[in-house]
């Protein structure tokens, strides 16, 4: 394999998922009256991280209904939070835990939970900010900026990456951040938003695809074992005896 056969392989799945369907539409955040769009982003993306953009969504509505703002959140206890979102939401303690802590870091900074003072940063400058947040992730942070700021940025999490890893669209020898830092740079700044809604939707429907539906001798990302290798993906070769 040469060292552009990721590339190549990212290239062919974004325009295999663009020909399946309709262009991708990232629909701006639904905020309530008052609320800053940019911080309503924050706790989409959160929701969003490790859990799918399809269940960030009702994840929210359940987390505003009983709250008057997010300065009202930002002191909610993690359990609190957590328990609001259901004992079945990925990671769920964890990523209240950290939105808790994201909010009241920039409380601390801005004296209020704003992202405002970002808009008019260099978008290097704005990326830096919000990576320095407590309990801030790579994806939160490159998601706001990509979407909020519009910045150039790929958001990456552990079940896209997985996913990437998988239909090697992505260097295999990369951590998760540099995998994130390697997509940036593999696509262009005006396809990026598109992008990850195509990545996110893919990753999303495969998660979901119930396993008779898949391709015999396929694994969970669609790829099939060839014949005669069985035996080396830890497949027990049939008995000599």
């Amino acid at each position: 394999m040469t060292a552009t056969d990721p590339a190549r392989k990212l290239s062919a799945l974004l325009k295999r998922l663009r020909a399946a369907g309709t262009e991708p539409v990232c629909e701006p955040a639904r905020c309530e009256a008052g609320e800053e769009p940019a911080v309503h982003e924050l706790l989409l993306s959160f929701l969003a991280w490790e859990a799918g953009l399809h269940r960030a969504g009702p994840a929210v509505r359940k987390l505003v209904s009983g709250i008057v703002d997010m300065n009202e959140l930002r002191v909610c206890h993690p359990d609190e939070l957590a328990s609001s979102l259901g004992e079945r939401y990925p990671r769920g303690l964890e990523r209240c835990a950290r939105l808790r802590s994201a909010l009241n870091d920039l409380y601390r900074r801005e004296h209020a939970v704003t992202l405002a003072p970002l808009e008019p940063m260099p978008k290097r400058d704005a990326r830096a900010y919000l990576e320095s947040l407590e309990g801030m992730t790579p994806y939160v942070a490159a998601r706001i900026l990509l979407v909020s700021l519009g910045g150039h940025a790929m958001p990456l999490d552990e079940r896209t990456h997985s996913a990437l890893l998988a239909a090697r669209a992505v260097p295999a020898d990369l951590s998760l951040v540099d995998a994130g830092s390697w997509l940036e740079r593999h696509v262009r700044a005006g396809d990026a938003l598109a992008a990850h809604v195509l990545l996110e939707g893919w990753v999303t429907e495969a998660a979901a695809r119930p396993p008779d539906k898949k391709r015999p001798g396929a694994d969970a990302a669609g790829r099939v074992t060839p014949r005669g290798a069985r035996g080396k993906r830890g497949v027990r070769p049939p008995s000599s005896a």
